[in-house]
């Protein structure tokens, strides 16, 4: 078995799920696959402390690659090349052949004993703000959106992203529903720099939206905090605004 390089364009033309939220933090430099392109990988730098990183992907019983190896945080492009050159070898090996390597149907403790590490890049990043929360405030504020799409989705809602056109109210919509409830939540999000505070004029913005569309809930998140103002303004409309600050933020990224 050999692992040979690729260009960028072989790369993406395989069914892979690139989700888009894996360009808030590295780009891709290298790529490669095994002589049966059943394993590709490609090797990255990091958009805010330029080191390096790779990530490996699999094909799925569907046609499809997915993310089963990464790591981060290493020092150099041939280390991170090597580093990941090692692991699908290590990963063929363990396999033996496609089919015990690739069969998803098999139960969790036989993914265990393989040494396969199932891993998602959209969690790497939530990892990775985890680690730098201060690195929120260099986002462009529809990725921040995106981001904290993401974590709802986590949280157990199904989601929808508005369009980034839209002007005040809701950036997200949120809904949990099931036998016991129907919960509908808007979610405005506000990527402000630390000494920009969420003032009244967003709160009684948000209060508008929430009486005409009348959502279980709306919600604001920031990476500052709010005015003493915007606190007063959101505690008139009993509970039914939910404020959630740089703290909050900062707890909800704790969890991974």
């Amino acid at each position: 078995m050999s692992i040979k390089t690729i260009f960028q364009d072989e790369f993406h033309s395989y069914p892979n799920e690139n989700n888009p939220m894996a360009s808030l933090y590295a780009k891709e430099k290298l790529w490669f696959s095994d002589d049966d392109n059943n394993i590709i990988a490609t090797v990255l730098l990091d958009n805010f402390d330029n080191d390096w990183g790779f990530v490996i992907m699999a094909l799925d019983s569907d046609g499809k690659y997915r993310a089963i190896h990464g790591e981060a945080s290493l020092e150099s492009i041939d280390l991170a090349t090597e580093k990941l050159k090692t692991k699908i070898t290590d990963l063929v090996q363990e396999g033996e052949v496609k089919e015990s390597l690739f069969d998803f149907d098999t139960n969790e403790e036989e993914i265990e004993k393989s040494g396969l590490i199932i891993t998602d890049i959209n969690l790497e990043i939530k990892k990775y703000f985890k680690k730098h929360p201060e690195k929120l405030y260099e986002l462009d504020p529809r990725k921040f959106e995106e981001l904290i799409a993401s974590i709802m989705e986590d949280f157990g809602f199904d989601v929808e992203l508005t369009k980034a056109t839209r002007d005040g109210g809701w950036d997200i919509i949120a809904n949990i529903k099931n036998a016991v409830t129907d919960f509908l939540a808007y979610v405005e999000c506000k990527r402000y720099s630390p000494t920009n505070k969420v003032g009244v004029s967003i709160i009684r913005e948000v209060a508008g939206v929430h009486n005409l569309r009348r959502p279980s809930k709306s919600i604001i998140v920031t990476t500052s905090t709010f005015t003493k103002d915007a606190i007063k303004e959101a505690s008139i409309m009993n509970d039914q605004i939910k404020l959630n600050d740089y703290f909050d933020l900062k707890n909800w990224l704790s969890r991974y």
